[in-house]
C-alpha cells in the first residue's frame, strides 16, 4: 500500500513536471472548437423574421461574433444559452446556410433556411388624415421592415420604422394633397385614400428700424401672438432706395431677442427693413412677409 501511494505521488509529479516544461516551451493549450449549428427553426421565412438556432459554443470563452444566413449579417442577434440563439433573418439574405461564428471560427448549418420573398406592404389606415408640412403622420399596415423609401404624394419623407406594422413619417415641404406610399424590397404599397395637405398655419408679424450714428441699423422683430419662431433666428434685409426701386445692401440675422444690427455703407437716402416670407417647424408655420417705416438718411 506504501509503495502505490508512493507510485502515485511520483506520477503525479510527474505530470505536473510535464505540463510546467511544456508551458515554458511554448507548447499551446487545447483550443475550444468553433460553433456547431445543428438545427433551426422555422425552416423558411421572409426577411425579418425571428429564427432560433441550436447547436453547441454559443457562448463559451470567446462567445458568439456574428450570426450569417447565407453569408448576409444579421442585423441583431441574441445568444440566449450556449446552446441557443436567436438570430433576425436580414433584408436581402438569400436561401443557404446558416452559419455562427466567433474567435475559433465558423460553424454552418448542413441543411439550407429557406429565404421566402416579401410580399408587399399594406397601408390600412393613418392619422391624422390631413395636416401641413411637419405634421407627424403613424401610417399603420403591413410588411414594412426593410422599409427604404416613405412618399406623401411622390416627394420623399423623413421617417422611422417602429415595427412590421408601424411607420412614423413627417409630411415633407412642398408636399401636396394625394396617397402615401411605403416602398420595401417586396414592393410598393400605397394608401387607398388620399392623405389631405393643408397650407400652413400663418403668422403676422412687424418689424423696425432706426439708423444711428455712421448708419448703424438696428431694429426689432415682433410677431404676433408671442410666436418667437418667427421673430428669433430669422433673416432680415436692409434695403435702400435707389433709380430703379429699393434694393438690399445689408443681410442679418436676429438674435435670441429677435433684434438685428448691422452696418451700413454711409450714404443719404431712404431705408427701410424687410422680413421676407419664412417657413418655420418644418412647414407648419408661415411668417409673413414684413416692412418696416422707411427712414430717411440726410
Amino acid at each position: 500500500m506504501r509503495n502505490s501511494r508512493r507510485r502515485a505521488g511520483t506520477f503525479g509529479a510527474t505530470l505536473a513536471l510535464a505540463l510546467t516544461v511544456a508551458e515554458m516551451a511554448g507548447v499551446p493549450a487545447a483550443r475550444a472548437a468553433a460553433p456547431l449549428v445543428v438545427a433551426f427553426l422555422p425552416a423558411s421565412g421572409v426577411a425579418g423574421t425571428s429564427v432560433t438556432i441550436t447547436g453547441t459554443g454559443f457562448d463559451d470563452s470567446s462567445g458568439a461574433t456574428g450570426v450569417a444566413f447565407n453569408d448576409t449579417a444579421a442585423p441583431s442577434f441574441s445568444v440566449d444559452a450556449d446552446t441557443q440563439i436567436t438570430a433576425i433573418v436580414p433584408v436581402g439574405a438569400t436561401t443557404g446556410p446558416v452559419s455562427v461564428t466567433d474567435a475559433e471560427g465558423a460553424g454552418a448549418s448542413a441543411i439550407d433556411l429557406v429565404v421566402t420573398p416579401s410580399p408587399p406592404p399594406t397601408i390600412a389606415l393613418f392619422a391624422p388624415s390631413s395636416g401641413p408640412a411637419g405634421t407627424t403622420v403613424t401610417i399603420t399596415g403591413t410588411g414594412y421592415t426593410g422599409t427604404s423609401v416613405v412618399k406623401f404624394h411622390g416627394r420623399n419623407a423623413s421617417f422611422d420604422v417602429n415595427s412590421d406594422t408601424e411607420i412614423v413619417a413627417t409630411v415633407p415641404m412642398r408636399a401636396t394633397t394625394g396617397p402615401i406610399s411605403v416602398i420595401t424590397p417586396g414592393g410598393t404599397g400605397t394608401s387607398v385614400v388620399d392623405f389631405r395637405v393643408l397650407p400652413p398655419t400663418p403668422h403676422a408679424r412687424s418689424v423696425s428700424l432706426r439708423l444711428r450714428w455712421r448708419l448703424v441699423a438696428i431694429g426689432r422683430v415682433v410677431a404676433a401672438g408671442g410666436f418667437d419662431a418667427c421673430g428669433v433666428n430669422v433673416p432680415v434685409i436692409v434695403q435702400r432706395r435707389g433709380h430703379q426701386g429699393w434694393h438690399g445692401i445689408e443681410r442679418d440675422v436676429t438674435g435670441a431677442r429677435a433684434r438685428y444690427r448691422t452696418h451700413v455703407s454711409y450714404r443719404a437716402g431712404r431705408y427701410r427693413t424687410v422680413l421676407p416670407r419664412w417657413v418655420v417647424n418644418g412647414g407648419h408655420d408661415l411668417c409673413r412677409r414684413a416692412v418696416s417705416p422707411v427712414r430717411m438718411r440726410p
